[in-house]
């Protein structure tokens, strides 16, 4: 019985000692910034002007695909 009691005791300094470290590890600027505003600041990387171009490029290169892919269809098998 002594010896679950110790345990328990052990357990419960043990627990402190571990979240009061955890605790001095925290970042002193204030709350946190919320998840949604995080990933908002992701949305506006581009400038429109590079967004336009960088969607440019992208429908060029799937028309350039596209007419690979004809071109190989087209293309008469040998066997």
């Amino acid at each position: 019985m002594y010896f679950l009691q110790s345990a328990y005791r052990l357990a419960a300094v043990l627990s402190v000692i571990l979240l009061s470290g955890c605790a001095s590890s925290l970042p002193d600027q204030g709350p946190l910034q919320r998840f949604s505003d995080a990933i908002r600041s992701y949305d506006n990387t581009l400038t429109k002007s590079e967004r336009e171009a960088a969607i440019t490029d992208l429908k060029q290169e799937k028309d350039r695909q596209e007419a690979q892919v004809k071109q190989v269809k087209s293309t008469p098998k040998t066997n």
